[in-house]
C-alpha cells in the first residue's frame, strides 16, 4: 500500500507519541507510508520510518491560529498529492476535510471525541463556538469517509449514528519491549519521593481532573504523611501546568507534588515503576466516556496497579483482581488508593494489547476497506 497518513499534530515534535506514531512506524517496514508534517514546535522529539512531507510550518502559533493561519498552504498541498496514494488516513479535522472531497479514498481513524477534544483547550464562551464547529466538519467527514477505525467498541457504536460506512475497532496499545518493570532507585533519590509514590504520565491538559487529585492530597497526606504525587509529562497548548502548580501551593502540598515535564519515551518505565500507582484521573466527559487511553496499558506492563476514575470501557476490559481500580468521588478514591497499594499486577494482562500485534491487525484492516 501507499498511504498518505494525516496525523492529529506535529508527528516528530509533539512530545508524546500517540496511536499513529505507533501503528504507523510499524507499517512503513511492509508499506509505503507518507505523513504530513504539520511543524508545531521546534524541537525534535523522535525519528520514524516514515516518510515526512511538509506541509505547514507555523512553529510558535498557538494551536488554533496554526490551522487557521496554515489552512491555504496544508489544503494546496494535501489537494496537490493525494491522488498519488492508494489511500489516505486522516485523525485531523481541517486537514481531514481538504482530504475527503479529493478523488482518493479516505479512512478515518476517529481516536478521539474531536468536538471536545478541540474545544478543551479554549475558554468559554469560545470553547462552545469551537465545539458546535468541529462538530460539524466532523460529521462531514464521517459522511464522505470509506471507512473507520476506532479504538473502543463505544466510538464504533456512537459512529453508527454518524455513517453507514464500514467501522472496524484496534485499541490502544503498549510498546512491552519498552514498558516494563525496570529499575527505579534512582528515579525515587532524584525526586526525593516517599511512600506511596502516586504518579501519573501523560500530557497535563484540562480533560483530566488532576486539580481534583491535588486538592484531595492533604487526605491522602493524613494517611500516608510520606506520599508522593509524581506528575510525569508536558503541558502542551495551555498553561495548565502552571494552574496546578498554584494550586498544589494553595492546598500546602507543593513540597509532595513534583512535575517532572517531558521524559523521554524510552526512559518512562523507569518514571512508572518508581510509581506504587499509577492515576487516570480523567474528567466526566463525552470522550472520556467512550475511550481508553494508552496510560492505563503502560502502568500495568510495567507492574503498577491502576487507579482511574469510573469510565465503561476500561471497567469492560480490566477489573481490580488485574490491577485496575475505579472511583467515582473523593470518598471512593481514599478507599480505593488503600485497596490498590496492596494489589498485584500480572504484567500479562496487557500482552493482547501489543502495538507489535495490532499494527499487523491495524494493515489488514486498511487493506480489506481499500481493496487492495
Amino acid at each position: 500500500m501507499k498511504l498518505l497518513v494525516i496525523p492529529t499534530t506535529d508527528w516528530t515534535g509533539h512530545p508524546v507519541p500517540n496511536r499513529l506514531n505507533f501503528i504507523f512506524d510499524r507499517l512503513a517496514s511492509e508499506h509505503e507510508i507518507d505523513v504530513c508534517h504539520f511543524k508545531i514546535f521546534e524541537k525534535k522529539f523522535r525519528d520514524t520510518n516514515c516518510n515526512l512531507i511538509p506541509v505547514y510550518d507555523g512553529v510558535g502559533q498557538n494551536i488554533a491560529k496554526y490551522y487557521l493561519r496554515g489552512f491555504p498552504k496544508y489544503s494546496h498541498k494535501i489537494k496537490t498529492i493525494a491522488n498519488d496514494y492508494d489511500g489516505i488516513v486522516a485523525s485531523n479535522l481541517t486537514p481531514s476535510l481538504t482530504a475527503s472531497l479529493q478523488d482518493v479514498p479516505v479512512v478515518i481513524d476517529y481516536l478521539d471525541h474531536f468536538p471536545e477534544s478541540a474545544a478543551v483547550y479554549f475558554d468559554t464562551p469560545l470553547d462552545l463556538i469551537v465545539k458546535i464547529t468541529a462538530s460539524l466538519i466532523s460529521d462531514i467527514n464521517l459522511g464522505k469517509c470509506k471507512g473507520i477505525i476506532t479504538p473502543t467498541d463505544r466510538f464504533k457504536e456512537y459512529l453508527k449514528t454518524k455513517t453507514d460506512c464500514d467501522i472496524a475497532v484496534v485499541p490502544n496499545g503498549v510498546d512491552r519491549k519498552i514498558m516494563k518493570p525496570v529499575e527505579s532507585s534512582h528515579v525515587k533519590k532524584e525526586n526525593q519521593l516517599g511512600y506511596p509514590v502516586i504518579g501519573y504520565v501523560g500530557s497535563i491538559e484540562r480533560w483530566l481532573n488532576l486539580e481534583g487529585i491535588i486538592k484531595l492530597f492533604p487526605c491522602i497526606l493524613d494517611r500516608y504523611p510520606d506520599a508522593s504525587l509524581l506528575i510525569v509529562g508536558p503541558s502542551l497548548h495551555t498553561g495548565h501546568k502552571e494552574e496546578l502548580m498554584r494550586c498544589a501551593e494553595k492546598e500546602g502540598v507543593s513540597d509532595n507534588v513534583i512535575f517532572t515535564g517531558r521524559i523521554p519515551y524510552e526512559n518512562l518505565a523507569e518514571y512508572i515503576s518508581s510509581m506504587d500507582v499509577g492515576l487516570n484521573p480523567r474528567r466526566q466527559m463525552e470522550m472520556n466516556r467512550l475511550t481508553m487511553g494508552s496510560k492505563i496499558l503502560n502502568y500495568l506492563a510495567c507492574g503498577v496497579p491502576v487507579l482511574t476514575t469510573n469510565m465503561p470501557t476500561v471497567e469492560e476490559n480490566f477489573s481490580p483482581s488485574q490491577g485496575v481500580y475505579s472511583y467515582d468521588d473523593e470518598s471512593e478514591m481514599l478507599a480505593e488508593l488503600h485497596v490498590a497499594l496492596s494489589g498485584k499486577v500480572n504484567i500479562n494482562v496487557v500482552k493482547r494489547y501489543d502495538w507489535d500485534v495490532l499494527a499487523r491487525k491495524y494493515g489488514k484492516i486498511l487493506e480489506k476497506i481499500l481493496g487492495i
